[in-house]
């Protein structure tokens, strides 16, 4: 694959600045959903019209919510210096990066005002359409650019990242604006795979990307590659019933046995966060023997298996365990503020391990197929 010529350590640095900053944003985040601080500014992207409204330094829900906002803000103009410092040291001219800002802020501000709650139902109509239209000329161009001009990895990457960087602006513009728990979980979620393509521009960026897939014989190795892609499937979809049980259930917890639900294994389910609940519980259990399972099957097979997979996996077992008990206690507080927010920040941990592990096992290299090819 291509590269940014050449390889630069100083981007490498910024792209691990730029994870650290969303990780930051998304902690932030959770804390402003647990202390329900979400909707205390009827306005976005302002707040009460400013970019300093007052007193928001003097009170919590305030202060959280306008943060959350400059702290978006913030990380947005981050990956936009990411992917035009990918962008401009391949050759690549200014002109055309200056082209693409313009046209993501003017979407951005047309979906802005669609969603103002001033304007008429066939204006909003209209300004939704106008957007959806505009945002196809930068998405074009990127495919285009992606399939026509060979582009590196990292600058198709870092591309990425500013769509989506932009498109969870609108998500976060639209919770506010039309008042939608949909659009928080959506928010939510998103947030998590943005962060994912963060932490693969960093990996993609080092100085060690070539080398950082698993090296285990080939039969093992298709195993590996199933068995990261299930677990990083796995955790994510935990974190989907995590972001739908804090957003569509604010107050306190809906149900508060700790293993079971509603005093049964498996609850009836006519209630839908009672459905969620028992989920997220029965995700957790299940992720937890999938993990020591591939951490039983490393062991068995240590002479053949890589050892980064074993030392990665007992990581995230450990983070498991720790999570469960970060979940127990949630319940068990009714949602402290300080527990639940460590109980996200650890699950997006357990996410960004369990992704890593996934890359790293589909960029494996069979042990057999090098050995055969070493030169004698």
């Amino acid at each position: 694959m291509n590269e940014i010529p050449p390889r630069s350590r100083p981007f490498q640095l910024y792209s691990r600045f730029v994870v650290f900053v969303a990780v930051l944003l998304i902690w932030w985040g959770a804390a402003t959903t647990t202390k329900q601080a979400g909707m205390v500014f009827a306005d976005w992207p302002l707040s009460l019209g400013s970019f300093n409204p007052p007193g928001w330094l003097d009170y919590m829900v305030p202060f959280l919510e306008h943060s959350h906002r400059l702290l978006a803000k913030l990380v947005g103009v981050l990956v936009l210096v990411l992917f035009s410092w990918a962008y401009i040291r391949s050759g690549k001219k200014a002109l055309e990066v200056f082209a693409l800002v313009v046209i993501l802020a003017i979407t951005l501000g047309v979906f802005i005002a669609a969603g103002d709650e001033r304007i008429d139902v066939d204006r909003k109509e209209m300004f939704l359409l106008i957007a959806l239209g505009m945002s196809l000329i930068p998405i074009s161009w990127l495919v285009w650019s992606w399939r026509s001009r060979s582009w590196s990895l990292v600058e198709k990457l870092t591309g990425l990242a500013l769509l989506m960087v932009t498109t969870q602006a609108i998500f976060g513009g639209l919770r506010v604006t039309e008042i939608s728990d949909f659009f928080a979980v959506i928010h939510g979620c998103f947030a998590q795979a943005f962060f994912c393509v963060l932490i693969l521009i960093a990996m993609v960026s080092s100085r060690g990307w070539k080398d950082v897939g698993f090296k285990e014989p080939l039969a093992r190795l298709r195993v590996t590659k199933l068995t990261g892609t299930i677990l990083a499937g796995l955790v994510f979809l935990q974190l989907i019933f995590g972001a739908k049980m804090r957003h569509f259930h604010r107050s306190g917890v809906p149900d508060t046995d700790l293993f079971m639900t509603r005093g049964a294994w498996i609850p009836p389910f006519d209630d839908p966060i009672i459905v969620v609940l028992f989920l997220h519980k029965f995700t957790a259990a299940c992720i937890l023997l999938f993990a020591i399972g591939i951490v039983i099957r490393s062991c068995a097979g240590r002479g053949q298996g890589d050892a980064r997979a074993l030392k990665i996996i007992s990581w995230i077992v450990g983070l498991i365990f720790i999570q469960i008990v970060l979940g127990l206690s949630v319940i068990g507080t009714e949602k402290s503020f300080w527990v639940t927010n460590v109980h996200v920040l650890n699950g997006l941990t357990i996410l960004a391990l369990s992704f890593v592990f996934s890359v790293s096992a589909m960029c494996g290299r069979a042990k057999d197929s090098a050995l055969a090819n070493r030169p004698s």
